[in-house]
């Protein structure tokens, strides 16, 4: 599943790439970088990840990294408020594509437990100045759940060749149905022997704070790192799957701007 995930994704970049090459009104920044991010699973080690970065625009069409699968800007050039909607991939169960670590928990809670799949979702976004609102809808008809994420990046320091500090934070709303999706247990999944006892999980809200350092080197290359810290609703943290109150997440990555 994920090398059949990732080949399609490299299929995708190098399809695009050829676009961009052939019609100079397209906009591409390219790159690569790092992730490690810790998981609320109980004996959970810390993820890795390396992977490309890119991100592509042609008119009013969006896709890459910042833009999921595909955006499409709803909004006109002036108005104040920026909005797109577009489709997603979300995967944020216990066996994700996006945990490149071979090694899973050794806990025992885990043994036998079946993983939910991802999710293709449909998403609206919202970005007004420095406060941006995420919607998100599983449509692939795995959880039908819904997530919110609202955001305030203030930059606290700009200088003249464009380097930026930014610190913020935000809330992320999950629906019930997508909570215990992820959180709950329940069918086969059930397994006493294992401390993996019938819960259901409910609607959740976790509170964010994310620092962000943006630093150009020149007109065409530019460092971004960011480090953020999620705070875990207590019907998160309450699951036999779960043994954190909170998970931290940090981003480096080099890219470059075709002019």
């Amino acid at each position: 599943m994920r090398s059949l995930f990732y080949g399609c994704k490299l299929l995708l970049l190098l399809i695009f790439s050829g676009w961009v090459q052939a019609d100079e009104t397209w906009k591409l920044e390219f790159g690569g970088g790092l992730a490690a991010y810790d998981t609320p699973w109980v004996d959970m080690p810390i993820q890795y990840i390396t992977l490309p970065y890119i991100n592509a625009e042609y008119g009013r069409w969006r896709l890459g990294v910042k833009h999921g699968i595909f955006q499409y800007r709803l909004s006109g050039d002036n108005w104040p408020v920026s909005l797109s909607a577009g489709l997603n991939y979300r995967d944020e169960t216990y066996d994700s594509v996006f945990s490149f670590n071979d090694k899973l928990s050794d806990d025992p809670v885990f043994t036998g437990y079946q993983s939910p799949d991802g999710e293709v979702t449909a998403q609206l976004n919202a970005k007004w100045q420095h406060l941006s609102l995420s919607v998100s809808q599983d449509v692939s008809d795995h959880s039908s759940g819904t997530v919110a994420d609202l955001s305030y990046m203030h930059p606290l320091y700009q200088g003249d060749r464009g380097v930026q500090f930014l610190m913020g934070g935000g809330a992320r709303w999950l629906s019930e149905k997508y909570s215990d999706y992820l959180y709950g247990v329940y069918g086969d999944n059930i397994a006493p022997q294992y401390g993996r006892v019938t819960y259901q999980a409910e609607a959740a809200t976790n509170y964010q704070l994310t620092m962000q350092l943006i630093y150009p080197f020149n007109r065409q290359w530019s460092l971004s790192a960011q480090a953020s810290y999620e705070w875990l609703d207590q019907t998160i943290q309450d699951s036999p799957l779960v043994d954190k109150s909170g998970v931290g997440k940090v981003m480096v990555f080099f890219t470059y701007r075709k002019m």
